[in-house]
């Protein structure tokens, strides 16, 4: 059943091209995508994870996750070097949210590549919490990688 949501999820994810959060976020344009369909692409030819944040400008913790987590350069180092980072706005992008579970702002989705969930992070969070957190997801990435490599071991 999980296996059948990420696919859904993934279909939908990566056949639309999403629209720019349109300047509101103060996250830069230049590290964060908006558009899902070129960031999967980028995650599949990187390995790397897409770190999805789910915000609104009305939001005030989705704000403050932005300038004082998000935008701190010791995190915008990790999230750059690790994830391929995706700012969607939840008002604008209502379906993809729902797929993925987004309930509340801010809402943070970790998704391997190949679209399966590797973390979902919920509320606020500091600096060392969030990293804590996208460590972990990593970690759940590299088993699934290495139950993959021992799956085709044995085919």
């Amino acid at each position: 059943m999980c296996k059948t949501v990420l696919v859904v999820c993934a279909s939908l994810l990566f056949t639309s091209s999403i629209a720019s959060a349109g300047g509101r976020s103060i996250l830069s344009d230049k590290v964060w995508h908006h558009d899902m369909q070129k960031a999967h692409q980028i995650a599949i030819n990187e390995g790397k994870p897409m770190l999805i944040v789910f915000g609104a400008s009305w939001c005030k913790f989705c704000t403050k996750l932005e300038k004082e987590t998000l935008t701190n350069p010791r995190m915008a180092q990790y999230i750059s070097q690790n994830f391929v980072p995706v700012h969607l706005d939840l008002d604008k992008e209502k379906k993809i949210g729902k797929i993925l579970g987004v309930k509340s702002l801010p809402c943070t989705v970790v998704l391997s590549p190949e679209a399966d969930l590797l973390g979902k992070i919920v509320g606020y969070k500091s600096v060392e919490a969030m990293q804590a957190q996208l460590q972990q997801a990593l970690k759940t990435q590299n088993v699934l990688r290495q139950a993959s490599q021992k799956k085709r071991n044995f085919k």
